[in-house]
């Protein structure tokens, strides 16, 4: 019972854990990257959590597009920096199927960096906040 309260309280953003200390060094080279918020490592997808980005595949207006691909471009950037590469994997999967994680360049989290730059919003879960309105 205690297990299941405290995967509740992460996943509702209410109880946080120490990711950073989680995460693992990984290869730039072996990162690809879907869009501003999705990568595949190794061939295993993973949509990044703490933030959300403009689609690109099936945005709803030039706007969102527009800026979907600045921020894609931006994490491709981000990646190819030359910085450390850290990954701390999250337990469970998005409806997509894909797997959950925080990605760190250079120790910062990519999440408040996108956000920053005005790329990105942030993202806990649920119903997501539209681009085009």
């Amino acid at each position: 019972m205690i297990v299941v309260l405290a995967a509740a309280l992460i996943a509702g953003g209410w109880l946080s854990i120490d990711t950073k200390s989680a995460a693992e060094t990984v290869n730039p080279r072996s990162v690809y990257v879907i869009d501003g918020d999705t990568i595949d490592l190794n061939g295993q997808r993973f949509r990044l959590i703490g933030f959300d980005t403009p689609e690109v595949y099936s945005p709803r207006c030039d706007y969102e597009k527009a800026l979907g691909d600045e921020a894609t471009r931006r994490l491709r950037e981000l990646v190819a920096s030359g910085e450390l590469i850290e990954l701390a994997i999250q337990p469970g999967k998005d409806r997509y199927d894909r797997g959950l994680a925080r990605l760190y360049v250079g120790r910062e989290d990519v999440a408040e960096t996108m956000i920053s730059e005005g790329l990105a919003r942030p993202y806990r879960g649920g119903k997501r906040k539209g681009w085009c309105e």
